[in-house]
């Protein structure tokens, strides 16, 4: 077939936009990519279309580079064959970055999330300028290395970056004016976000399994973030400050934080309350190492934090409902060999004899990074309303 000028397979990188799509048409594509190809007739079929629109729609995508005809499969549920459309997952790619205090770490991922280029970069101050000239750099190395951007997400705590001190959250570094500024320099959606909430987008979308379509998130640190969906949409709050949840009770006998509440889940659960209740500890994997020596002290207060988080999980789950709880953060070392304290409680505030699905996931920086590109995939394919 020959090509022309303009299409999409011919088109360089440089030149290459993510195309305006109709949103139905965008939900088409986003149902052959979360299930690795299906026949029009399925497409058609959960999104109760028509025939005709569904072939307008499939010419629509692969006009516009986004998916290829996959031959013809026997489906076991009809006796017939049917046409399979695939996702073209590596004709766009996404990038992000993580910022901590000392370091930036980026990631480029493509349609399956999956990480194909990445770097990382000490920094020995943390400004919204030297963060600008590292994105502008990175993004000339990956189109460089054949990667056609279409977006790109940095992260980080909007409460306060790693390593960081007072104040220096996400915003100080990356403010809207220079956030709207790099997007018309580098030509592309540039979204700045709570890296709490790019590892929701990237843990529920497109990860819950069909048929679920709401999850929350916990991520246990310094400070203690918190990632709700709902209908398949995070829920970001009427002013952007949904999933505050940090200083809710989960111990009527518990300490004083500092702002004053007794027994929340941040005096209970958070690492620095960890680290500051057990004398000379100076990190939380010093507390866990002398937790597993058999110092009392320490492996109380591990099990003081692991019934506050399970407390918190059982307020959400008593609140939303949701499919599934997702534990990340520095919630993995806390819980081990703690679940029967975790379960005590949850079960203290949940009293839903079925037992809920809990998952406790593992993440490094890397991770983040892949999270923050995930979350720029993630609102691409969402579309503007989120």
């Amino acid at each position: 077939m020959t090509r022309t000028p303009d299409d999409p397979a011919t088109r360089s990188g440089a030149d290459l936009g993510w195309p305006q799509l109709h949103p139905t048409t965008q939900a088409a594509y986003n149902r052959i990519l979360w299930n690795g190809g299906l026949s029009k007739s399925e497409v058609a079929k959960k999104l109760g279309l028509s025939r005709t629109r569904m072939t307008a729609i499939a010419r629509d995508l692969e006009a516009a580079g986004l998916i290829v005809e996959g031959g013809r499969e026997q489906r076991a549920s009809t006796g017939r064959p049917a046409d399979v459309l695939l996702a073209r997952t590596d004709f766009f790619h996404f990038l992000g970055v993580h910022i901590r205090a000392g370091e930036l770490v980026v990631a480029g991922i493509d349609l399956t999330n999956k990480v194909v280029w990445e770097r990382r970069q000490h920094v020995d101050e943390l400004g919204t300028s030297v963060v600008g000239a590292h994105c502008r750099t990175w993004l000339d190395e990956a189109k460089s290395s054949g990667l056609r951007v279409a977006g790109l997400a940095v992260c980080g705590s909007t409460e306060r970056i790693d390593g960081a001190g007072d104040g220096m959250g996400l915003h100080a570094v990356v403010p809207e004016a220079a956030r709207s500024a790099w997007e018309r320099e580098f030509g592309i959606p540039v979204w700045a976000e709570d890296d709490v909430v790019a590892l929701t987008a990237f843990e529920q979308w497109p990860r819950l399994a069909e048929g679920q379509d709401s999850m929350a998130l916990i991520s246990l640190g310094r400070e203690i973030g918190f990632g709700l969906v709902a209908d398949r949409k995070i829920i970001l709050g009427a002013h952007r400050r949904a999933g505050r949840f940090s200083h809710v009770p989960v111990a009527s006998d518990g300490a004083w934080c500092p702002r004053g509440h007794r027994g929340c889940l941040w005096v209970e659960s958070s690492t620095t309350s960890i680290v500051n209740g057990v004398a000379g500890a100076r990190t939380l994997g010093e507390v866990i190492d002398r937790a597993e020596a058999g110092e009392q002290t320490a492996r109380e207060r591990l099990a003081r934090a692991a019934r506050g988080l399970g407390a918190a999980a059982g307020h959400i789950l008593n609140l939303l409902d949701p499919d599934k709880v997702i534990l990340t953060g520095d919630s993995p070392p806390i819980l081990r060999s703690r679940t029967e304290d975790f379960e005590e409680g949850m079960r203290a505030v949940y009293t839903v004899p079925d037992q809920p699905v809990i998952e406790v996931t593992v993440f490094d920086f890397l991770d983040w990074a892949r999270a923050a590109a995930g979350l720029a995939l993630y609102r691409r394919l969402a579309g503007a309303e989120q």
